[in-house]
């Protein structure tokens, strides 16, 4: 783990505005994603106004059922404006539609002291030999810091590229799912403006979230949900179920959930994983595991 006294000093910038940014992420379509193989990791530093007590009220108020005061998964649509403001970096050459979130973890280091400001140090970490890949999985790391000290890390991967039928969308066509042994928290109804009310709280007005007409351009029938929904959904479940925040939450995004729909959480308790799986318990939409 990265240390407050190894992180490299620089002025921050101040964080933009997500939908703002989102207008400019359109023309990044024309960046023909040739890469040099010599391409070195992308960082940057910014300062991050105070928390918006009214978005984290409607936050908790969308996902019933969490007891932390500063939920895990909220400091992701603070890291997820991070991510964009680097993307948009003359430094990144993919273009930013069509980039696709395969997987996320987040971990409480300290505790969030609302009274002092808030910094992010992001890290964009590219994979060797990036320009010879069909398929490129980069690494962000976000580091949120308060009196230069870590409190909260996120690592998001995200993938560039597809090169056809990947190893991992053949394990998923052949997936045997098995909740026998796990224990149910809650059914989920999410009709087909859950896209739509989730991109209101969080500012993410990606096109393929919000209409059919919109998501088609991007080869979904339907739109699918956020999966950072998903993640903060889960959250809520287990709270509710073992009244305690949850510190930790390592997840991988296995397939699309197509709006509207029905979804089901499950922990295993023993092992303290989680799951989201269809209706029927016969695929699964993510996993991971969890910390208390």
């Amino acid at each position: 783990m990265q240390h407050s006294e190894d992180i490299m000093v620089s002025q921050p910038s101040l964080l933009p505005a997500l939908p703002g940014m989102l207008a400019k992420a359109v023309p990044t379509v024309a960046r023909n994603g040739k890469v040099d193989d010599a391409l070195e990791n992308i960082q940057g530093h910014f300062a991050v106004e105070s928390i918006d007590v009214d978005v984290l009220r409607a936050y908790k108020q969308q996902f019933v059922g969490l007891v932390s005061e500063y939920p895990l998964t909220f400091f992701y649509l603070i890291a997820q404006r991070a991510h964009l403001a680097m993307m948009l970096d003359k430094r990144f050459p993919w273009p930013i539609l069509g980039m696709v979130h395969v997987a996320n973890k987040m971990q409480w280091i300290m505790p969030y002291q609302a009274e002092l400001p808030l910094t992010l140090k992001v890290d964009i970490q590219i994979p060797p030999r990036a320009g010879t890949r069909k398929r490129v999985r980069l690494l962000y790391v976000v580091e949120f810091l308060q009196n230069d000290h870590s409190i909260l890390r996120c690592e998001s991967t995200y993938q560039v590229g597809s090169g056809g039928k990947s190893p991992t969308n053949r394990r998923l066509a052949q997936e045997q799912l098995d909740l026998s042994a796990w224990e149910q928290l809650d059914i989920w109804h999410l009709d087909a403006a859950s896209g739509r009310r989730y991109a209101r709280l969080s500012g993410d007005y990606n096109p393929i979230h919000l209409h059919p007409w919109l998501s088609r351009w991007f080869g979904f029938s339907q739109p699918i949900i956020h999966g950072m929904y998903s993640v903060a959904r889960i959250q809520a479940d287990i709270e509710r179920h073992y009244g305690k925040p949850v510190q930790q939450m390592d997840v991988m995004f296995k397939r699309p959930m197509a709006l509207p729909t029905e979804g089901v959480s499950h922990i295993h308790p023993a092992t303290a994983k989680l799951c989201v799986s269809d209706a029927q318990g016969e695929k699964s939409y993510l996993d991971g595991v969890f910390h208390l």
